[in-house]
């Protein structure tokens, strides 16, 4: 991390010497908090140092912030204000280069930790103070390691929730700090220490929402009314009403029918389109997709468990070769090669089609649905230019084509499309991809599937490193990118390459952001752990008797994707006789804790079990993932494939 000399006008603190040296990351986090502050959203404070000592020049600096207002209110504000959802943006953003982060959502179940002790050195000896978290509120911390023994952090928390009143209706409710640290650490005492250790014997129970509907005749009539107010109100009111819609939506506790659903979703679902301001239109998008997770389509539909979100809509898990991935589709629009363009869109459709939808590859996104008459469609629409989209009825019938603003057709029975001639190679490049992968899914013969898979991903190689055509490489990159090393994938991210900054290449960045964190001659960074009982540990716990494998995975799994036989074959294989430990870091451990002891308890695992969500620390967007750190506690290797591991351990034990 590239650091440099701050004046005083600029910097963050000023020690004695009128000058300090901070990180970039910390002034481009000083400086969000500084416009969050001067901008006045939600009535922020202008800050209070709680702490300080003038010797070293640490302080704490405490900013609260809150607000209430009712529907009826008129108002030019909006809730979601830009500059704190800036400031949100930045430190996840920031989070490649921390020391420490840690994130959670109050929608998640059990926290890691209640809150966290932040010490540091003083003229006295030292300053210690506490910041507790509630379980409902939205924690993001993140420190840094600066320069002269000096570390930054800064910890925002906020709380949404609706306040209801018999008299005055539903008050929309948001308040929360943000506490900025600068501090001179302490020798030998950890700058942020997690408090009261939590017991997973059991899950989570929240407090239900007393404002929340009981009975869905209640919900019913809520969304209708809410909906109602919504066309009517101001724009304040209006960002109001839909917060309280998707409080309203999120809090129902039971299952929907089909039947249920499909009546709340023609009430809610025309303002995905109609609603004022593409936040708006998000906002209505989302309180869909709350409800599908309520209805009985998500229980027929979602026979594979899904990973929740660490943060709320934003994340996308996807199947690769050999390896399922997370990645952060908001990142995916903000590429500065996004181009909108105007597509006509027009095919034939199988028999007993009604209707047809389009979904964005990227961010697996629905665009729309549209209507079949004598089974054939037709329509207009702006898309992001040169990106892959498809177009479905049901599972079976799903053909993919590159949109660059020629017309295209596209024959659904058939699985083809035809573009503009530049596209025609490419739609039949994608379609015979996705047509391979939906046989691969068949294969019940191990031998066969592995086989198919090798072969797919030499396919993905060839285009990325041989075709001509860069567009159709920028795909193949997005379908195979966790089998390619580091070293293969920089040049494609360089400023110099064509699309570097496609927004297909938007998660190959986050990976490969990732892979820079754990690259070898990298020093471990020490991460909080906790065990199937509750118990806290700390990573340097098993580090320094011998090698040591990072087993980074998640209990649900399917059995393709699951190295746990191959790593007890090597566990036997090296652990007696050539000392070698396993730890497997469970990611999904604080979400879903009861489903992975009982894994754990099945597995029968010889080595240690833990979980943590601190796996950010070591740029851990894909599972599985193991990475190997030698006695002096430097990363040696981060193998790709179980392949890899096996290779390089033997090697080891030479």
């Amino acid at each position: 991390m590239k650091n440099r000399l701050l004046t005083t006008a600029a910097c963050l603190l000023i020690l004695l010497t009128g000058q300090a040296q901070v990180s970039e990351s910390a002034q481009h986090i000083h400086e969000k908090i500084e416009t969050f502050v001067a901008a006045g959203e939600y009535n922020v404070s202008k800050g209070v140092v709680i702490n300080s000592d003038e010797v070293t020049g640490s302080k704490t600096t405490l900013y609260n912030f809150s607000m209430m207002f009712a529907v009826e209110n008129s108002t030019d504000s909006t809730l979601l204000f830009n500059h704190l959802r800036a400031l949100e943006h930045t430190l996840r953003q920031e989070t490649v280069h921390a020391k420490e982060t840690y994130i959670h959502n109050g929608s998640e179940g059990l926290p890691l930790m209640r809150g966290v002790r932040i010490n540091y050195g003083s003229k006295q000896g030292g300053i210690s103070f506490n910041v507790k978290f509630d379980l409902r509120q939205r924690v993001r911390l993140i420190a840094f390691d600066e320069p002269n023994g000096y570390a930054y952090a800064v910890i925002l928390v906020w709380e949404q929730r609706i306040i209801h009143d018999e008299q005055t209706g539903n008050h929309w409710m948001m308040n929360g700090k943000v506490y900025e640290v600068w501090c001179k650490k302490k020798d030998g005492i950890l700058f942020i220490q997690p408090l009261a250790p939590i017991s997973y014997s059991g899950s989570a129970e929240y407090a239900a929402d007393p404002t929340a509907p009981k009975t869905y005749e209640e919900l019913l009539a809520k969304v209708r009314s809410t909906c109602d107010i919504y066309q009517r109100e101001t724009e304040g009111g209006k960002t109001a009403a839909v917060v309280i819609l998707h409080k309203m939506c999120e809090g129902y506790p039971d299952r929907l029918t089909n039947e249920q659903y499909n009546t709340l979703i023609g009430i809610i679902n025309p303002f995905v389109d109609e609603a004022k301001g593409q936040r708006h239109k998000d906002m209505f998008a989302y309180t869909c997709y709350t409800l599908y997770k309520k209805s009985a389509y998500y229980q027929e539909e979602g026979k594979q468990q899904k990973r929740p979100a660490m943060i709320e809509s934003s994340t996308a898990t996807v199947a690769q070769a050999r390896k399922f991935v997370s990645y952060n589709t908001l990142i995916v629009n903000q590429s500065p090669d996004l181009q909108l363009v105007e597509c006509q869109i027009s095919g034939t459709a199988p028999k007993g089609a009604d209707s047809v939808t389009l979904h964005r590859l990227v961010v697996h996104e629905d665009m729309g649905k549209y209507p079949i008459k004598n089974g054939r469609f037709s329509f207009t629409c702006q898309l992001p230019k040169d990106e892959v989209f498809y177009l479905t009825t049901d599972q079976l019938n799903t053909t993919y084509f590159w949109a660059d603003g020629q017309p295209v057709k596209v024959d659904l029975p058939h699985r083809s499309a035809k573009g503009s001639k530049a596209t025609i190679r490419r739609n039949d490049f994608v379609n015979r991809a996705e047509t391979e992968r939906l046989w691969m899914l068949s294969l019940d013969n191990k031998k066969e599937l592995a086989e198919a898979t090798q072969k797919r991903i030499q396919r993905f190689r060839q285009a990325i490193f041989s075709s001509k055509d860069s567009l159709l490489a920028t795909y193949a990159l997005f379908c195979n990118y966790t089998e390619l090393t580091y070293d293969e994938l920089k040049p494609f991210l360089r400023p110099d390459y064509r699309y570097a900054n496609h927004p297909l290449l938007s998660p190959v960045r986050e990976y490969t952001d990732g892979l820079a964190k754990r690259r070898p001659n990298t020093r471990y960074t020490d991460i909080l752990l906790a065990d199937t009982l509750g118990e806290y540990h700390q990573l340097k716990e098993y580090i320094g008797q011998g090698y040591v494998v990072l087993h980074f995975w998640e209990s649900w799994h399917p059995e393709e994707y699951d190295i746990l036989p191959q790593l007890r074959m090597l566990y036997d294989q090296y652990h007696a006789a050539k000392g070698l430990q396993i730890v497997s870091l469970a990611t999904d451990g604080m979400d879903n804790g009861q489903r992975w002891k009982e894994r754990v308890r099945n597995e029968q695992l010889p080595w240690p079990q833990l979980t943590t969500k601190a796996a950010g620390v070591y740029g851990i967007c894909s599972w599985p993932e193991t990475v190997i750190i030698d006695k002096r506690g430097m990363i040696i290797a981060s193998p790709q494939t179980i392949d890899e591991l096996s290779e390089t351990l033997r090697k080891i034990a030479e």
